[in-house]
């Protein structure tokens, strides 16, 4: 499943915990609600030219969040460009690949969560 930056809604917070100034939110839904353990949260660099397999997840998840650039992906068999802000949520039972075609390094956030 892809979730656009472009269609989440930013909501203002005046003050953020008790912070000052002000943050802007954009809430990934999509990503919240599921129950388990974390055995991955990392930041990732993906060369130019490189690519992470396609693979199967059994017994987890995996969300990808793109932080700068943009990667082809495989998501249960349709192709699509991810962009900076993105996410590509793949359940358990699903299958990604993230593909580097650039002359430039991309960075995006993995998060692994086991059922």
């Amino acid at each position: 499943m892809i979730i656009r930056v472009s269609e989440l809604q930013a909501q203002e917070m005046e003050k953020p915990r008790g912070g000052k100034g002000t943050a802007i939110r954009l809430a990934y839904e999509a990503a919240c609600g599921f129950k388990g353990e974390v055995t991955n949260f990392a930041m990732m660099s993906l060369q130019p030219n490189s690519a992470i397999g396609m693979h199967q997840h059994q017994g987890d998840m995996e969300i990808y969040l793109m932080l700068d650039g943009n990667a082809k992906t495989i998501d249960n068999d349709v192709e699509a460009v991810l962009n900076a802000g993105d996410m590509l949520v793949t359940k358990d039972g699903e299958q990604h690949c993230l593909v580097n075609e650039g002359d430039t390094p991309i960075t995006f956030l993995a998060i692994i969560i086991k059922h």
